[in-house]
């Protein structure tokens, strides 16, 4: 859901929203890795190697792959050029103004990647100092990296980066796990549920840019998955095609996040064009059928390979310096 909101963005079309489905990524990758930790066994090194190379081969190799089109093709790529110090920096996740002056890696959706990146490493400096009250502590550390942001000038990378509200997203999917079993709610009734979680997303839709993001999308956000929580038992009740296939939609979520604006681009600037077709609001739900039926390829063919590859690679490394120890 969040990657194909973000993707209708990009097509431009009437009515234009979309850009809360980061904020409900964030919201989700909070709940989520409260849950890794609270179910997970290892300790802050395990969990930073597991993230790491869940996130990290896809995304460099679509970076590589932006700069070479950049350096070989300039005219394809707009204002984005294959410039050696904007690819390194991206591929470290340092946030840096790039040649156009926006606060984006070379790969422009990566933004994102910044602000989750960074809140793994906090969570992997809490988790050096137990699980206990890690939810509260990591809670703390985000809101100080918020007010700390307030040191810098307001035009600098730090001042955009840091003091942003975006950061207690993560906090509030955190509080998410925490709240979802209630009893209140597993007592809420599952057709109201959905008319909540429906709800929740048609608010973000119509007060979308009216306010700060942590009130217009944030809290939509948090609302939208607490509720959605709640029909997990009858979508797995409805069968176990609809439950694969919503299970595999959501895996291959971050390779559609990451390759939507390839498909889009292509799409609207050879298929459309050499054929004659006007762009419209048909076209604009093809190009959204199409990023979904490319982010899955590329998760089954790209990015399920790589992650295999790198955490094998990963378990080699520390097999040897077990062996050699």
């Amino acid at each position: 859901m969040a990657a194909s909101t973000v993707a209708w963005l990009h097509t431009w079309t009437s009515p234009l929203f979309g850009l809360f489905g980061v904020d409900l990524f964030f919201v989700i990758s909070g709940f989520v890795m409260c849950m890794v930790v609270h179910q997970g066994r290892g300790g802050p090194t395990a969990f930073l190697v597991d993230r790491l190379t869940r996130i990290v081969p896809l995304y460099w190799a679509m970076t590589t792959m932006v700069v070479l089109v950049a350096w070989r093709l300039p005219s394809v790529m707009g204002t984005t050029a294959a410039d050696l110090g904007n690819y390194v920096q991206s591929l470290l996740f340092i946030p840096h103004f790039r040649e156009d002056g926006q606060l984006f890696p070379v790969l422009m959706v990566g933004w994102s990647l910044n602000f989750e990146m960074l809140f793994y490493v906090l969570i992997a400096l809490v988790l050096a100092f137990g699980k206990s009250h890690f939810a509260s502590l990591t809670s703390a550390t985000l809101a100080s990296l918020y007010a700390i942001g307030v040191l810098f000038d307001e035009e600098t990378v730090g001042y955009k980066f840091l003091h942003n509200t975006l950061w207690f997203e993560f906090v509030l999917g955190m509080a998410c796990f925490h709240a979802y079993r209630l009893p209140l709610l597993q007592r809420l009734p599952k057709p109201l549920a959905l008319v909540l979680v429906v709800a929740s997303y048609l608010a973000m839709v119509e007060f979308e840019n009216m306010a700060d993001r942590i009130w217009t999308a944030g809290m939509p956000s948090f609302f939208m998955l607490l509720f959605a929580l709640q029909l997990e038992g009858p979508i797995r009740r409805a069968g176990s095609l609809m439950l694969r296939f919503i299970v595999h939609v959501g895996d291959s979520s971050y390779a559609t996040y990451l390759s939507h604006l390839f498909v889009i681009g292509f799409l609207e600037r050879v298929v459309y064009v050499r054929l004659g077709i006007a762009e419209s609001y048909a076209t604009s739900l093809f190009s959204l059928a199409c990023c979904l039926a490319a982010g899955s390829l590329i998760y089954r063919l790209v990015d399920q390979p790589f992650v295999r590859g790198a955490r094998g690679m990963v378990k080699r490394f520390h097999a040897r310096r077990t062996a050699a120890s």
